[in-house]
């Protein structure tokens, strides 16, 4: 009888499937990958930073927060997102460990 593989349970794929489909964008990683190493920031700095138009982070900024994996927080006339999930942050370990050969 041929030993049966350790497997990943279920709902874990369906949340690794969901989290690769939202992330599968270079843009949307590097934002996720951005607030998990630096923290809380506003649009306007990871606009900068990412040196995208404000627009296009704000709205990869949106799709990323109605999925649950970051979170939004006002402060006057900005608003400061940060990571809401916290597996992210061992997807992101296992895709730093991970460099192209």
């Amino acid at each position: 009888m041929t030993p049966q593989p350790h497997l990943v349970a279920e709902e874990t794929l369906e949340f690794a499937a969901s989290m690769f489909k939202l992330l599968g964008h270079p843009l949307r990683l590097r934002l996720v990958e951005v607030l998990d190493a630096c923290g809380e920031m506003n649009v306007n700095d990871l606009a900068d930073l990412t040196e995208q138009s404000q627009s296009t982070v704000s709205f990869y900024l949106n799709r990323l927060r109605t999925s649950g994996i970051l979170e939004k927080r006002r402060e006057g006339n900005q608003t400061y997102y940060s990571v809401s999930e916290p597996r992210i942050a061992t997807l992101l370990s296992c895709l730093r460990g991970c460099p192209l050969q």
